[in-house]
């Protein structure tokens, strides 16, 4: 049976330093994805084994980061596994050679050559040791690789995330530079860090020579805990599948989808894709499920299938930053942003592609559900995705949007036990009570053209405060500091010496605001727990009112969930 990956024993500086085939990361592979804390994490970890392995005894140690996975190629090797590890060595070495060039500009020339860019004298070339994908590839270069390019802005989440580890190297080692007064001092510790990175630490390095098997290799570790994310994974296999004449317009689709990373969640985004044509699924299942359908003979083919991601995705930005000419579907469309009900957002993503024109009444009666079940009814929100999910996907086959919004209203509370819960309402998410309550103010204001803030310049103060000064503490303080008749808002943070004030102080600091909610709290003479449940019921009575069915299309709905029972 033909060998198809050799496992050896790699330096990093073996990785890096080979003057005849350099490594590269495929397109299709993950970004960078290492947070501060990975950094920190490794950064620690390198000066521990300097310290635990002091002068020459560092020599024969080793200090092992696991096993990387490549293939091999003509112009080199392609790698699978390991870029996070391997992109921050580079990063590292990078930091050192920049602090190395005031001290000893050979030595920093000779990091450069060796294991960060290679310059051919006679032609001008430069062969970098690593090569990131296209998304990040002139990014790495300029911020890292290419010394003294400055500090280009991020564009994608994985240029920021590069930008902050090297901020975060130059950091750390600044500050231990700092600390040694002698220039020579400074440079030799500086070699010391330089000869830990690329001679001590130790990868075992598969090498494979079949990409079919490197495939197979690529999921079989993310089965037994890479760690690689739907997007990785589904990059992976629809560049593989992509015949050569489709790879370029599959790539430039992925970059306008990742362009947009910093705003857009793509992971949250492919979940909802797929829930909005197939209904519910788990994320842990997602690629799998995607997987099956590309490969059935009946599926699309890979640019068919990125072409209608990319219309999706645009769709979905639509929803995301909302831009439609209904004002009010917009500011609907904002507040399930605020309140993080992103759930919604498949049943959305349906209707836009079906029926664009229901759209305002799909967002209001999804809204209005969201509200009913997670906000005021606390139910669980598996439960009420996997009816969401349903719905979007009949809406998707179907094209029926009462019959896609019936799915809601069955699994609804009835209205007497919505009225029950609404009463009750206490210890709420800060921002779902800031939600009902600048609904509140806002339907108060019908006839002023007055825009209420929304989060962060608008916030939640508890009239009776959290931590009262000694002596002012209610018998029944649980009991009453958490309900919503206890809550008002703010269009700035209250001054802390007054927060936990008795209320006859505080109310001259609330009457200052130009809410309508606060000014009336203002106007009591004293706040008891009477004064409370008073507010309690009749903010009440406004939910019930404000988030009741849509009155333009709740007919029709009750009749398609009557067509559904029978």
């Amino acid at each position: 049976m033909p060998t198809i990956y050799e496992p050896a024993k790699k330096t990093l500086g073996d990785l890096l330093g080979d003057p005849s085939r350099k490594t590269s990361v495929p397109d299709y592979q993950r970004d960078y994805s290492w947070t501060d804390g990975n950094i920190e994490y490794f950064w620690q970890d390198i000066l521990d084994f300097m310290n635990a392995h002091p002068g020459s005894t560092m020599a024969n140690a080793e200090y092992f980061i696991g096993s990387m996975v490549r293939v091999e190629r003509e112009s080199g090797y392609e790698l699978l596994d390991g870029q996070q590890r391997l992109v921050t060595a580079v990063i590292l070495l990078s930091a050192i050679r920049d602090k190395l060039a005031p001290l000893n500009e050979k030595a920093a020339q000779r990091t450069d050559d060796k294991w960060i860019v290679d310059h051919d004298d006679l032609s001008g070339d430069r062969r970098y040791s690593l090569t990131l994908s296209r998304y990040d590839r002139d990014y790495f270069r300029r911020r890292i690789q290419d010394s003294g390019c400055g500090s280009p802005e991020p564009a994608t989440e994985s240029q920021r995330l590069i930008d902050g580890a090297r901020k975060k190297f130059d950091s750390e080692i600044e500050a231990i530079l700092n600390g040694i007064t002698d220039e020579k001092a400074q440079t030799d510790w500086l070699l010391r860090l330089r000869k830990a990175i690329v001679d001590n630490v130790t990868t075992v390095t598969v090498t494979c020579v079949n990409e079919d098997e490197a495939a197979a290799i690529f999921e079989t570790l993310n089965d037994r805990g890479l760690g690689l994310s739907t997007v990785d994974l589904l990059r992976n296999l629809v560049l593989r599948r992509a015949g050569e004449s489709d790879r370029e317009e599959v790539l430039n689709i992925w970059g306008e989808i990742l362009s947009e990373s910093l705003s857009v969640d793509v992971e949250d985004f492919l979940r909802h894709y797929w829930t909005s044509r197939h209904g519910d699924i788990k994320s842990q299942r997602l690629y799998r499920a995607i997987r099956g359908h590309l490969k059935n003979n009946a599926g699309p083919a890979s640019l068919e299938f990125m072409r209608d991601l990319r219309d999706a995705h645009q769709a979905y930005v639509r929803l995301l930053r909302p831009d439609f000419d209904n004002r009010e579907m917009v500011e609907r469309l904002y507040d399930v942003a605020d309140i993080k009900a992103k759930m919604l957002y498949p049943l959305f993503l349906a209707c836009l592609n079906k029926s664009e024109s229901h759209l305002p009444l799909v967002v209001q009666f999804g809204l209005t559900f969201y509200v009913r079940q997670i906000v005021i009814a606390r139910q669980s929100g598996s439960k009420s995705e996997s009816t969401i999910y349903a719905a979007a996907k009949y809406l998707w086959d179907t094209g029926d949007v009462a019959g896609s919004l019936a799915w809601l209203y069955r699994a609804a509370l009835p209205d007497g036990s919505f009225a029950d819960a609404v009463s009750n309402l206490k210890n709420l998410d800060t921002a779902h009570a800031r939600y009902l309550l600048r609904g509140i103010e806002i339907n108060r204001r019908a006839t002023e053209e007055v825009d209420v803030a929304r989060q962060p310049r608008i916030h939640i103060e508890h009239i009776y405060p959290q931590k009262p000064r000694e002596g002012f503490r209610w018998d029944k303080h649980s009991e009453y500091v958490g309900m919503l008749g206890n809550l008002t808002l703010l269009s700035r943070r209250i001054n802390v010496t007054i927060k936990n004030a008795p209320f006859d102080i505080k109310r001259h600091e609330l009457a200052k605001s130009e809410l309508h909610l606060t000014v009336e709290v203002a106007k009591n003479e004293e706040w008891t727990p009477a004064k409370v449940t008073e507010r309690q019921a009749a903010l009440a009575e406004e939910i019930k009112g404000l988030w009741s069915w849509p009155v333009e299309v709740i007919d029709e709905v009750r009749l398609a969930a009557e067509d559904f029972e029978m």
